[in-house]
């Protein structure tokens, strides 16, 4: 049995990657910050088919100092590692002129540092020939003037990924990055029809992504054992604005 942590995975695009690596044999270590309920109803929805091969972990990625007890407490679950998806994020929509420095290092910590150093943490427990999948997004290749913090961070996540190849690539570990563009989560899907209308009609494909097809190009990531470095735009064929 292989053994993998996905962070940010009791909804959303984490859930459906976590859900796809247990349908093809991983024990998986799913996390949440705060939805308690988001835990409870996986739990509920996995326990019967998958019962005694995974575990839901509570941590919270916006706080740098949790970095060493989250650690312990994915190495006491699984001393070894064969996969790490680094998918829990948090976005700040305060406009510029506006935006407050502890929620700019927030959001910076949750997508980008707290996934660094502890990366750099679990590495003794990564198995050679391991995996690690960042979740970038489009919108840190295309400038978006919603926030900031987000779209910065995530392009500095691109870079992370393309300068660590050189690092793990010497016990042949492989890394990437998926950056997709909308997809229909639950926050796009409580947008607004006209809103949701006008994002598709910027999108070649007329419509959302959905969770499992960012989950196919994870697994897609994953199987592929020449792929490194990289950094997958899942658009759509998105036209910017």
């Amino acid at each position: 049995m292989k053994y993998a942590l996905v962070t940010g995975s009791t909804k959303g695009i984490g859930k459906a990657i976590g859900i796809k690596l247990l349908k093809e044999g991983y024990f998986v270590v799913f996390n949440y910050s705060n939805s308690e309920s988001g835990a409870t109803s996986l739990r509920n929805e996995i326990t019967v088919e998958f019962k005694g091969k995974f575990e839901i972990l509570k941590a919270d990625f916006s706080n740098l100092d949790e970095v060493d007890v989250l650690t312990e407490s994915i190495v006491s679950i699984i001393p070894k590692i064969d996969l790490i998806v680094f998918n829990a994020g948090l976005t700040d929509r305060d406009v510029f002129g506006k935006i407050e420095s502890d929620n700019w290092l927030k959001v910076f910590n949750a997508n980008l540092n707290v996934p660094f150093f502890l990366m750099q943490a679990l590495l003794p427990s990564l198995n050679k020939d391991g995996n690690i999948v960042f979740m970038g997004s489009m919108l840190g290749n295309l400038p978006h003037s919603v926030s900031v913090s987000y779209g910065v961070s995530k392009s500095a996540v691109h870079a992370l990924v393309k300068n660590m190849v050189k690092f793990l690539s010497i016990d042949g570990i492989r890394i990437n990055a998926i950056a997709p563009g909308f997809v229909d989560t639950d926050w796009q899907k409580n947008k607004p029809e006209w809103l949701r209308e006008k994002i598709k009609g910027k999108v070649a494909l007329k419509r959302f992504a959905k969770e499992q097809e960012v989950a196919d190009l994870c697994w897609h990531i994953i199987q592929n054992k020449y792929l490194t470095g990289q950094v997958i735009q899942l658009d759509g064929g998105y036209n910017y604005e």
